[in-house]
């Protein structure tokens, strides 16, 4: 599972990774769903093996130790003719809506955010998904709960 979290002021990725799989974290826009092929994927992601459960990743910030930055590249999705061009996101813009995605063993809910979701955040509590297409915020505690439930 994959929540937002904020530190200092800065946006965290947060991935309960269940085992030492590969995986990744990341970020990207999320403005104009279902227009795949006719806009560009922004997107900044890392990815690597897990040195413990909880992998937390501050957006644009350095990887863990042993992980790397993913580079943008572009995808091929031949079964719907098309070629995603895949840009780097560089920054977070008011306004904007985000979703924060990430797998480990399987694809995790992702969680959509825009920079007015931040002060909302407190210390100990995440913005973690409430099924597919909502959000809400709870405390840590909870969302590590839940999401080791799910391993």
């Amino acid at each position: 599972m994959v929540a937002l979290a904020v530190t200092d002021g800065r946006p965290v990725g947060l991935l309960v990774t269940c085992d030492d799989s590969f995986s990744q974290l990341g970020v990207f826009e999320n403005n104009h769903p279902g227009e795949a092929g006719n806009r560009p994927l922004i997107r900044w992601g890392v990815n690597g093996r897990p040195t413990s459960e909880v992998v937390e990743v501050t957006l644009f910030g350095q990887p863990p130790e042993g992980w790397k930055v993913a580079e943008a590249v572009d995808i091929p999705a031949a079964e719907a003719g098309i070629e995603v061009d895949v840009e780097p996101l560089t920054e977070l813009r008011p306004g904007v809506t985000y979703s924060v995605d990430g797998s480990s063993r399987r694809n995790a809910i992702s969680v959509d955010f825009t920079l007015a979701d931040l002060p909302r955040i407190g210390p100990d509590e995440v913005l973690a998904p409430r099924g597919h297409d909502s959000t809400t915020v709870v405390s840590r505690e909870a969302f590590l709960r839940k999401a080791r439930d799910r391993c």
